[in-house]
């Protein structure tokens, strides 16, 4: 593996959701940089440059992409150096847990000229308020069909047959784990990563999951609409977790306590959730559908399309609320870029890669 990417925040129902303590293990990790400052500091570029020179040399690399913007980085983790940046600031504030020995701030807003930005200080904080303003917004209607959707996983809930659920997660279980070379019981506990591979943006719905199912095996779970998606996936990792495998979750960007999708790496296999056309390229299929009642459904279908088409327009309207937050942040990243000491930014990152070179 060379490169992956996700995200480790989201924009979600229950507002701003941070997995950003999964992003390094911070009693493993060798270095732990902090980047602190405004918007339109550099705090991005210097994640993506530093990365693109580490990988020109061969290391493996993550890349954490903003929940806002997926251009830009929330954090870069360089693998074989046990290595990771991360943007410090909110809504994902992070401050040194291990100062001095694992983490350190890197405050690029000592590059910025105060008095350049004091004449703009109430198109700031305007600005700044009402970008805060628009992302509330836009969570008041994730939460909306939040609401909605668990409405209609509530009407396929109530149709699968449970004792055949049960029966079935039993099955997946020991095939994944019997089929493997399973470690022994009584191992240390396995690892459970939390992240997200798919997130709300300003740029609409993005989605690293294909790329992360490259080169695996992939086991397709169809049943997108049901409760039992997430419940397989936690009996999954529960026994994972007890024979000593670490586990890879990525969560769902609209309710962040349901697992969407989960990778075992030792055993090269990703388990995902999908709509019932399911992932052309799994190697594996497994559908839910098959558990429920669909003569009771049928009669439901008027219900389950109106419900839908309640949940689509929430979703729209909060991706239009995030898709205004793109262009007032631009606005603030250009008053703090024209206050900005870039020359002393590149001498901060040319000291710091000649220390891994």
């Amino acid at each position: 593996m060379k490169e992956r990417h996700f995200f480790a925040g989201n924009n979600t129902a229950k507002g701003f959701y941070s997995h950003f303590d999964h992003i390094i293990n911070l009693e493993d990790a060798k270095h732990y940089y902090i980047l602190k400052g405004g918007p339109g500091v550099g705090k991005s570029s210097f994640m993506k440059k530093f990365a693109s020179i580490m990988s020109s040399k061969g290391h493996s690399i993550e890349y954490v992409h903003c929940s806002s913007d997926k251009d830009s980085m929330d954090a870069v983790v360089i693998l074989e150096l046990k290595l990771a940046f991360v943007d410090g600031t909110a809504p994902h504030v992070v401050d040194p847990i291990y100062p001095g020995v694992v983490d350190e701030i890197l405050n690029l807003g000592h590059f910025l000229d105060d008095t350049k930005l004091m004449k703009y200080k109430d198109e700031i904080i305007q600005t700044s308020k009402a970008k805060t303003h628009i992302y509330k917004s836009a969570y008041r209607y994730l939460a909306c069909a939040n609401l909605i959707q668990e409405d209609i996983h509530s009407i396929y809930d109530q149709m699968t047959n449970i004792s055949s659920f049960l029966k079935l997660s039993e099955e997946i279980i020991h095939e994944i784990f019997h089929l493997s070379d399973s470690k022994d019981d009584g191992k240390k506990p396995g690892n459970i990563r939390k992240l997200f591979s798919e997130s709300y943006t300003s740029d609409g719905y993005i989605s690293f999951t294909d790329s992360l199912c490259a080169e695996r095996k992939v086991w397709s779970i169809r049943g997108n609409n049901t409760n039992f998606t997430s419940r397989l996936f936690e009996h999954v990792v529960l026994e994972a977790t007890k024979k000593g495998y670490d586990t890879e979750c990525f969560y769902r960007p609209l309710n962040p306590d349901k697992i969407q999708h989960v990778l075992i790496p030792d055993l090269n296999l990703m388990l995902r959730s999908d709509e019932d056309k399911g992932y052309a390229k799994a190697d594996k299929v497994i559908d839910l559908g098959s558990l429920m009642d669909r003569s009771k459904l049928n009669s439901l279908s008027h219900d389950i399309e109106s419900k839908q088409l309640q949940y689509d327009s929430f979703i729209s309207h909060a991706l239009q609320q995030l898709s205004q937050t793109k262009k007032l942040h631009g606005s603030l990243e250009k008053i703090y870029v024209g206050a900005m000491d870039f020359k002393g930014v590149d001498q901060t990152f040319e000291s710091l890669v000649a220390k891994y070179q």
